[in-house]
């Protein structure tokens, strides 16, 4: 893994913010179409960390497969704060990871996630339907944490 000395979570979301808007695509690396293990590698590496990539991978979770891969580089931690990776349940495995955040409007706990149903990377504040999905909340230990204000 390399790590810029910069490399920071108000960076890490930052950089996946900027994604909101593209269009969900399986499998997708760039502007043009991103998934949500996408948006993340993607949005780390903009702000300074370069993780593995697991691709290729099927749609549907793979057993432990992503929850074993995130635990590989992160640290589960009790509270999600902004720059967390966040990994939802599909079905009985961890399927879907987004960044937690603030959403910028409304100042409430959000996910910043490539978003199948919706078709598109969005930001969603952390309703009941996600809460009920979240399996955990895990620090990359290479960003260091967003000031706080």
């Amino acid at each position: 893994m390399t790590v810029q000395a910069t490399a920071t979570a108000e960076a890490f979301v930052a950089a996946a913010r900027s994604y909101v808007g593209v269009s969900w695509r399986h499998l997708g690396r760039g502007q043009t179409g991103v998934d949500c293990i996408g948006l993340v590698l993607l949005a780390a590496r903009e702000a300074g960390v370069e993780l593995p990539d697991p691709a290729p991978y099927a749609r549907a979770p793979q057993g432990t497969r992503l929850l074993d891969g995130i635990l590989a580089h992160a640290t589960r931690v009790a509270e999600a704060a902004p720059g967390d990776v966040l990994l939802f349940r599909m079905g009985l495995y961890g399927g879907h990871v987004g960044v937690a955040s603030v959403h910028p409007t409304w100042g409430v706990p959000a996910c910043l996630h490539a978003y199948a149903p919706r078709r598109q990377v969005v930001e969603q504040p952390m309703d009941a339907e996600l809460r009920a999905a979240l399996l955990g909340a895990f620090r990359l230990p290479v960003l260091s944490a967003v000031a706080e204000a």
